[in-house]
């Protein structure tokens, strides 16, 4: 799949991504608040659990994204952003055999990507968690988890470059998909919340 082409462009303070931020802040930090990854004891069990949950979101995630690039080519270069089977890899290398795969579950109160905008708005959350995973990766491995059970946290080689090009798409998509991009974000944002939880509770334990 191609990637995506917009025009370069200089991003506006008060434009679609500065809009897409201040109305998605207080989800993104409550997930955030709420997890507390960097704050919290970690290791290869604890991380073999982050990964299966993760997949959880992933996976129908990607899914739904898949389906509105085949109704709208051009917008989004999945092939590069997709890390559910770099989830799956680093199960392997922990150690998961076919059984443990076979028996994980998909969340089953994503966003669908209806539309342009909702297709944004999950790619905004997607995409910038790879940002925050370089961090998160860093920690794990400090604490004993393999470097090549890590790639599912920042994905391809490139996070950097796709982030730019996430943003300069929302900026081009124009106020009117603003809300749009917002419910799905938000949506987003509440589904990992959820269906994270466990994990919080287990560290907690």
């Amino acid at each position: 799949m191609s990637q995506m082409r917009v025009p370069a462009r200089r991003r506006d303070p008060d434009g679609p991504l500065a809009r897409l931020r201040v109305a998605t802040a207080q989800a993104h930090h409550d997930l955030d608040s709420s997890l507390g990854v960097l704050d919290r004891p970690w290791g290869p069990d604890r991380h073999r659990r982050w990964l299966g949950l993760t997949w959880g979101l992933l996976a129908p995630l990607e899914r739904t994204l898949s389906a509105f690039a085949l109704r709208e080519p051009g917008v989004l270069d999945l092939v590069s952003r997709a890390r559910a089977d770099l989830a799956l890899a680093d199960l392997r290398v922990l150690g998961a055999d076919d059984a443990e795969i076979g028996a994980l579950r998909e969340c089953p109160t994503v966003p669908v990507a209806t539309d342009r905008a909702a297709a944004l708005g999950i790619s905004y959350v997607l995409d910038g968690s790879t940002l925050g995973g370089g961090l998160i990766a860093g920690a794990v491995v400090s604490a004993g988890v393999p470097v090549e059970a890590t790639t599912s946290l920042t994905g391809a080689e490139g996070a950097g470059r796709r982030w730019r090009e996430t943003m300069a798409a929302i900026e081009a998509a124009g106020e009117a998909a603003v809300p749009g991009m917002t419910a799905a974000a938000v949506a987003t944002f509440a589904a990992y919340r959820s269906w994270l939880s466990p994990l919080v509770v287990e560290v907690a334990s």
